[in-house]
């Protein structure tokens, strides 16, 4: 624990003074605020709160995530602390713990601009914990494979638009036997919506897929840094 606050400690600092990572949740809030001063179906509604939802995890979570990691890279400490008596759980665990507090206040700001509750039931819960540690594993093996905190920008747009704006594509009025639409149908929020609507625990399997696919890689990588 003492080498998890350590880490958390150090990560809040530098989080404090990062002008960027401070404005990333105004991003979901403000689009929060957007969509629900546009008169919208009920039907729609859900859609809305799960892409904005999805916002939240790639803006705070993985945007957050990889641009800490990448500077760890950048400044040559990374590997140093990689090395150290902590984990990988621990190093994880230290480097997320303020990002997921900020998160959780995203996310509730959201959910009370929205007035609405997403977590129905059990699997909706469960479904929820699988996409934030996917989010944060996505993140991490961002940050991992990256040289700089510049060349993070090269990945957070096609990140947001691939894993933010699943609900959104879905319903741009592309034809639904589009290979696009087809492949975006698989994408872990999208599982999440399918979930919501049919509470299915096949879209549950196909979300935790995603998640032990990424850590694995994050796994592999995070082992090379140690040598690199």
């Amino acid at each position: 624990m003492n080498r998890v606050m350590a880490i958390a400690e150090k990560d809040f600092k530098e989080f404090m003074r990062n002008m960027m990572l401070l404005t990333m949740p105004i991003l979901p809030i403000a689009m929060a605020f957007l969509f629900t001063a546009t008169p919208l179906p009920e039907s729609e509604k859900m859609d809305m709160v799960l892409s904005v939802l999805a916002m939240s995890f790639v803006a705070v979570l993985t945007g957050s995530l990889m641009t800490m990691i990448a500077e760890e890279k950048e400044k040559h400490t990374l590997r140093g602390l990689i090395n150290s008596p902590a984990s990988m759980m621990e190093v994880f665990f230290g480097k997320s713990l303020v990002v997921t507090i900020i998160l959780l206040v995203t996310i509730s700001v959201v959910l009370f601009i929205f007035k609405i509750n997403i977590f129905t039931n059990i699997w909706m819960v469960v479904g929820f914990i699988l996409l934030y540690i996917f989010y944060l594993l996505l993140g991490s093996l961002i940050g991992l494979h990256v040289e700089s905190v510049s060349e993070t920008s090269l990945y957070f747009v096609p990140v947001l638009f691939i894993f933010g704006m699943n609900t959104t594509i879905a319903n741009i009025g592309i034809k639904k036997d589009n290979i696009l639409i087809k492949l975006n149908e698989y994408m872990p929020m999208m599982q999440y919506s399918k979930l919501e609507q049919s509470g299915d625990i096949i879209h549950l399997i196909i979300i935790a897929v995603w998640l032990i696919v990424t850590f694995i890689c994050t796994y592999l990588l995070y082992r090379k840094s140690s040598i690199d």
